[in-house]
């Protein structure tokens, strides 16, 4: 925006030192004609102020030399009738040579922040406190040829203006420029591009681009193999966005020179793209995920594992048996949300602009914010702070500017991201409430005419208002009260209707739901069907009930219109499809299958949680209580095929973009991945029957190895050894999975003697340990040697123990099982369940088995009645167990002594903090108990009273994150965990070093280890290493593959195993 001469005036004379004849009347009549010969542009004012004009022959030559244009100067400046560029040339003439020389280079740069390092490197002068950097650059910025600014919090930085930046760029040649700003940044650290300073964002940021404008071909492709940099670029932008806009440029820059490399840069911007919501995760490394993620790029994978050998840090996969396979990988992630309560998420409409996600961050905690971020860029575009810590919902209209959310007490707040005012709800002109106490709130998904409506519910449902957004007022259009409870309110038929649904009631019993298809201008029904409320399913027939107690309830209706018009109908454990005809609006339920109009989904998917439609009407996804998304194809309003998709440990909400066939996934990880479910070489299965089923409660099939019971793994002399129990034809096997040649790992399997419940094998024991319980209620504990040799002569099956249950014992629990290498031991410890005359009771026997010594088995069984036992904590040598406000400790026996009780404790306060001091060994030391009650509210202070410095600090910082009713402090030496009630560990630690775990769903087996201690986060689903010396993160392995239930080390710590209860395992080693 041009100046005003006031205005130029005023900016004219900032800064100035005015002469006795400054002020004269041709003076001010020059300046004038100055101002108005440029135009009162802004720029070329701060440029003639910088040349500190004196005479009014320099005013003069000033005004002459801006009001000459040459034919070049004409083109280049077309959009100005002055010439800019004399100015800048007056102001740069006043430089001398060298000056100019540095001052000319800078037209390499973009219109942005320019860090100080970049033109260090730019001008060869690199140590900016020694090479009167910095005052080149104010003087510079005095003549206002730049920017400069030293209050940027990592380094100061200078921004040209872009006419100055085309100025520049007329003397030089564009590949030139750009070679020598390559040249010095490469000099700048010694072509090691990740060592460059990383405070230098513009370098991160353009390095590419600029590599790709001098046509530096060797310079890109060594860049696009350097992991380390890309690493610390996507930490500084916090998304791929950028990192995979630059390698399309790149790819696009090769494929015109039929360069073929830009294969795999293609392939790695897929990767990229696929992971990006764990790669952004604090502390992930780049290189790391590369060795750990599931891809099948050799080029990237070989590059990787080149720079891992630069460290000892970094992890591979050498074997990935994954049971989960044949399902469809995401196309892109993003992340949004931070802690376990951030669960709802909302998206606009990609018709209307950019794909907005609207979701929450820190959601019940005392930072909790609304925030919207672009999808594509993953940048946040706006953060709401809600006046209350709890968010029950968010909701954002189609074109994303309009966003809202609601607090515990289902009150709406509305707002205006574009000028962030609140909007205000307005019944009958008047203003009545900042907020709006509704049940449900759907933004249309399209915008009419009209402009922006919405349709929400009253508090008690019973009432449902359109209302249209109009400036900052939302004024409502119509309204219509309802005779009974509204359940849903949904927009369909793109954005057209609205349809609803209610439970009628009679004789205070739920009779039927009623369905209705309104215009929502009007609020008038269209159409209008009733369905049973429950449903009762008996020999594949259905039939409608009013008992509530045996009958499944409809949970949710969607509607489907593609070649008719078809309802989705969920009930409990059951959801089917039912078409909607004019001559026939009701649901048949007769004698037989085959009349019922309403056709049941698969079995095989089990319990539908979730339903949604695709906007082409031929697409519905489902989520099940087993957290698995299917994908249905619906043909002729029939489902036709199906696939699965690969989604994380837990699924919040799925749903489709709208106008799209990609689907949303939010999950437990905070990772938003997007699926292309119409992609053409998706795996679809065809429903020819119902059998076509993928058996979703954790029994994993395939033709080879039947149905796996249970798994065990362990290393046995240095390598990794797995064992599957499985049933296949009603017969029981032994599978052996021998990783002794990693490269051609060996399977065999062992016919088994009997059927088997359970398998164990243990480090280092040549035998592997098979439990089963009779039919006649003997439970038989089973030695089966030589299992490591496919030669099926010399396998012999030995009966260890077995043990005939008493008539009043209803069931047995293998509570733990466990081999003490020490002197040849096996431990077993069992729950015994007894009816007893008011509850069940549970009793606790602990056998051990020499298994050198003849196998002399020793057995100690508690008298004690306990209401439901739980182990705590268990070593080779000592057991803890809890019970309701008691916890009791044993000490395990060997051959020559039996387990003991060794303490008591009864609690007289339910919240109880205690503290068991084990020996290093059966030898040295004594074991120690301390038990203090503490209060709800207890502060650190409280705690150290308590305790003491030390205990008391713990105590407290383990209170702070986790409101438990007790905690147990474990105590070996220097180190320490606690745990809670349940035996799950909270933290690790040693000396006054603490390491407090989050969501960790499992953790290595030997917790005492002297150099690592590794968990799985189930929230971020990574594996986590930690150092045990410090308690600090050491590396974060990115694991995706499925939910690890059971973590082990090789007895060197340079190889673990990650597996499940199901079968799939992973085998990493150090790289």
């Amino acid at each position: 925006e041009n100046l005003t001469d006031d205005e130029a005036i005023q900016l004219l004379g900032k800064g100035r030192h005015e002469r006795n004849n400054e002020n004269s009347t041709d003076k001010k009549r020059l300046i004038k004609r100055a101002i108005k010969s440029c135009r009162g542009l802004p720029l070329a004012i701060s440029v003639i102020r910088g040349l500190e004009l004196q005479s009014s022959d320099d005013w003069e030559n000033v005004i002459t030399t801006i009001s000459r244009k040459d034919s070049e100067t004409q083109e280049l400046l077309s959009d100005y009738d002055f010439n800019i560029f004399a100015t800048f040339e007056l102001s740069v003439n006043q430089l001398n040579q060298d000056d100019q020389n540095l001052f000319r280079s800078l037209g390499v740069f973009k219109a942005v922040d320019i860090p100080v390092e970049s033109i260090a490197s730019l001008w060869g002068l690199w140590d900016i406190s020694k090479n009167n950097i910095i005052p080149k650059l104010k003087k510079l910025h005095r003549q206002s040829l730049l920017n400069f600014n030293q209050s940027h919090r990592l380094s100061p930085f200078c921004v040209l203006h872009d006419l100055i930046i085309e100025y520049l760029q007329q003397s030089t040649n564009c590949q030139q420029r750009n070679k020598h700003l390559i040249d010095g940044y490469r000099k700048h650290c010694n072509g090691k591009w990740s060592t460059y300073p990383r405070k230098d964002y513009y370098y991160y940021q353009y390095l590419i681009q600029h590599a790709i404008q001098a046509k530096d071909d060797d310079t890109i492709q060594v860049i696009m193999k350097d992991f380390k940099w890309m690493n610390i670029k996507l930490k500084l932008d916090s998304t791929t966005y950028n990192l995979c806009t630059d390698m399309e440029k790149a790819i696009d820059y090769f494929r015109s020179k039929d360069i073929e490399i830009w294969h795999e840069y293609q392939q790695l911007i897929q990767l990229l793209q696929r992971h990006e919501s764990c790669l952004l995760m604090k502390s992930i490394d780049l290189i790391q995920a590369l060795l750990t993620l599931d891809y099948d790029i050799n080029g990237i994978k070989k590059r990787a594992l080149e720079l891992a050998k630069e460290s000892d840090r970094y992890w591979k996969i050498v074997i990935n048996d994954n049971k989960d396979n044949g399902t469809v990988k995401p196309l892109k992630s993003k992340r949004i949300g931070k802690n376990r309560d951030d669960r709802r998420i909302a998206v606009s409409n990609p018709c209307y602009g950019n794909l907005r996600i609207i979701g929450t961050e820190e959601n019940k905690e005392g930072n909790c914010h609304i925030v919207i971020m672009d999808y594509e860029t993953a940048k946040n575009v706006h953060e709401i702070t809600p006046p209350q810590q709890y968010v029950g919902n968010v909701a954002i209209s189609a074109d994303g500017h309009i966003v809202g959310f609601s607090d515990y007490d289902k009150r709406w707040q509305i707002y205006n991201i574009d000028n962030k005012e609140e909007l205000y709800f307005m019944e009958n002109d008047i203003h009545i409430l900042q907020h709006e106490n509704s049940d449900i709130l759907k933004f249309c998904p399209v915008i009419h005419h009209s402009g922006i409506v919405l349709a929400t519910t009253t508090r008690d449902k019973k009432q449902v208002k359109v209302w249209k957004i109009i400036g900052n007022e939302i004024h409502l259009i119509n309204k219509q009260s309802i005779d009974y409870k509204i359940e849903s309110v949904e927009w369909i038929d793109n954005g057209s209707k609205i349809i609803l649904w209610k439970i009628i009631n009679k004789y205070d019993k739920p009779h039927e739901c009623q369905i209705q298809i309104w215009n929502w201008q009007l609020l008038d029904c269209l159409n209008s069907l009733s369905v049973p409320a429950y449903i009762l399913k008996r020999e594949n027939q259905f039939f409608p009930t009013t008992n509530i107690h045996e009958g499944r309830p409809l949970f949710a209706v969607s509607y489907i219109n593609s070649d008719d018009e078809c309802l989705v109908l969920r009930y409990k454990s059951l959801c089917g499809l039912l078409t909607l005809k004019n001559d026939d609006l009701k649901v048949r339920f007769g004698e037989h299958v085959e009349q019922n109009n309403l056709r049941p989904f698969p079995s095989f998917l089990g319990h539908i949680t979730d339903v949604n439609i695709s906007s082409n009407q031929q697409l519905i996804a489902v989520k099940t209580t087993k957290d698995k998304v299917y994908v249905l194809k619906v043909v002729n309003n029939n489902v036709q095929s199906y696939i699965k998709l690969q989604t994380s440990y837990i699924v919040h909400d799925s749903l489709f973009m709208p106008v799209s066939s990609r689907l949303l996934v939010y999950d437990w990880s905070k990772s938003l991945c997007e699926y292309d479910v119409q992609a053409g070489s998706l795996p679809w299965k065809t429903l020819k029957n119902d059998k076509n089923d993928d058996d979703e409660y954790h029994q994993k099939k395939t033709p080879f190895v039947g149905t796996i019971k249970d798994c065990s793994y362990a290393y046995i002399s240095n390598h990794s050894v797995g064992v599957q129990l499985i049933m296949m034809d009603n017969t029981c096997y032994l599978k052996v999975l021998n990783n002794q040649q990693q490269s051609n790992p060996t399977q065999f399997h062992h016919l088994l003697d009997q059927e088997y419940d359970e398998c164990y094998i243990f480090d280092d024991l040549q035998c592997a340990i098979l439990f089963r319980i009779t039919d006649q209620k003997k439970l038989v504990f089973t030695q089966l040697m030589n299992f490591l040799s496919q030669n099926e002569d010399i396998l012999q099956h030995k009966i260890l123990y077995q043990y005939n249950l008493p008539n009043d014992v209803d069931d047995v629990y293998i509570v733990d099982l466990r081999y003490r290498k020490t002197d040849d031991t096996l431990i077993i410890v069992k729950k015994k369940v007894v009816s007893g005359l008011l509850d069940m009771q549970y009793y606790l026997t602990v056998v051990t088995i020499n298994l050198h010594k003849e196998q002399k088995i020793n057995y100690y069984h508690d008298e004690g009645i306990y209401s439901y036992w739980y182990r705590i904590y268990m070593d080779e040598f000592y057991l803890i167990i809890g019970d309701v406000m008691l916890v009791q400790c044993y000490q395990i026996g060997d051959d020559t002594s039996n387990t003991r009780k060794i303490a008591t404790h009864k609690y007289e306060v339910e919240y109880t903090a205690c503290k068991i001091i084990l020996p290093l060994n059966l030898s040295v030391g004594n074991f120690e108990f301390k038990s203090k009650p503490f209060g709800k509210e207890f502060n650190k202070g409280d705690w150290i009273e308590r305790w003491g410095e030390k205990d008391g600090n713990l105590f407290d910082k383990i209170n702070q994150v986790y409101k438990y009713n007790q905690f147990y402090m474990i105590e070996i030496g220097n180190d320490f965990i606690i745990c809670d009630e349940w035996g799950s560990v909270l933290s690790k630690g040693n000396n006054d070093e603490l390491q407090i775990f989050k969501n960790v769903d499992a953790i290595s087996e030997n917790l005492w280890c002297h150099t690592f201690l590794i968990v799985f986060n189930k929230q971020t689903q990574n594996i986590e290493i930690y150092q045990v010396d410090k308690m600090k993160l050491y590396q974060i392995l990115p694991f995706h593959y499925f939910d690890v239930e059971y973590l082990k080390w090789d007895q060197e710590q340079s190889s673990f195993i990650a597996f499940d209860d199901y079968g799939s395992y992973c085998v990493f080693e150090r790289v």
